[in-house]
């Protein structure tokens, strides 16, 4: 009987995070159309602007995202004429990076709306909610 209600616990997590993915997707796609930026870019953005001239590989740890996939994002914020990307001072073999006039904008813009679209859509308490039953998941897992 224990192993069957495992199996449930196990199964209602997994709903939940998928519940989980799929509001944090929704709230992406919105972010995005409305706010000129997706979480992930957000996020890069306001690293970068807390650590002004950092490399890539420095950025790429700081945010726990492989340096390629890092690389396509940065492409794309470059594209946006939100980063910039030149060679270090100290060293012309290495890169830095740092938010453009433009980039330090849309960041503003982003801080300022997110809060009134997760009112609107998404409110904190469900997305909150929803994570209770996630922080017993390895404790399942585990026990497998």
């Amino acid at each position: 009987m224990s192993m069957e209600k495992d199996e449930n616990n196990f199964q209602e997590a997994v709903g939940r995070l998928v519940l989980m993915s799929l509001t944090i997707h929704n709230l992406n796609k919105v972010a995005e159309s409305k706010l000129g930026l997706s979480l992930v870019q957000y996020h890069l953005l306001r690293i970068l602007r807390d650590m002004p001239g950092s490399s890539p590989q420095r950025l790429a740890f700081a945010v726990g995202m492989h340096p390629s996939t890092l690389t396509q994002s940065m492409k794309r914020l470059v594209r946006k004429d939100l980063i910039f990307v030149e060679e270090d001072p100290k060293d012309s073999r290495k890169k830095i990076l740092g938010l453009t006039t433009r980039g330090s904008t849309a960041l503003q813009r982003f801080e300022g709306g997110i809060n009134s679209l997760l009112k609107q859509g998404v409110e904190q308490k469900q997305i909150l909610s929803r994570l209770e039953p996630i922080w017993s998941l390895p404790k399942i897992l585990t026990e497998l």
